[in-house]
């Protein structure tokens, strides 16, 4: 599976940030995708606390947090185009709130999005989980907005 991060092509951040590789194809040990990193957390070989954002009105780190990326990239596999603050479906919003059952799902999505990743098994997982599948309208809780729901198809 290629990785690409078109927002390291820009100059600036080459240049600032130091970057060393082909933005469009990023090497696995420069970048670890979010089913990676759950894998590791389930396996109590990453501190869940070390994922995240560190905002100043409060911190967006945890299991609950590497949930929500594992869902935008099975989303991302199954060609939708997400924003990295919207939410839908099962899920939790904070470490607290997670469940046995939550994680079950995010084992076996997880599993679909590291390594190489076999379309058919992740769109089959995406189609037939209303828990992982976008739904017409998602919640956008982009910081500079406040939360509000985004139609993302007719």
């Amino acid at each position: 599976m290629l990785l690409a991060d078109p927002e390291l092509a820009d100059p600036l951040v080459v240049e600032s940030h130091k970057v060393g590789f082909d933005s469009m194809d990023v090497p696995r040990d420069r970048f670890q995708v979010a089913g990676d990193a759950w894998q590791q957390i389930r396996a109590g070989e990453a501190d869940p606390k070390s994922y995240g954002l560190p905002l100043p009105h409060g911190p967006l780190v945890g299991e609950w947090f590497v949930a929500g990326n594992v869902r935008l990239d099975l989303a991302a596999l199954n060609k939708v185009e997400t924003l990295l603050w919207d939410v839908w479906g099962v899920g939790a919003s904070s470490d607290g709130e997670m469940t046995d059952t939550i994680r079950t799902l995010y084992d076996r999505a997880a599993e679909m999005t590291v390594g190489e990743v076999t379309y058919s098994a992740t769109r089959k997982l995406f189609a037939e989980n209303h828990g992982l599948r976008t739904p017409r309208t998602v919640t956008s809780l982009a910081p500079f907005n406040g939360p509000s729901e985004v139609a993302l198809r007719d």
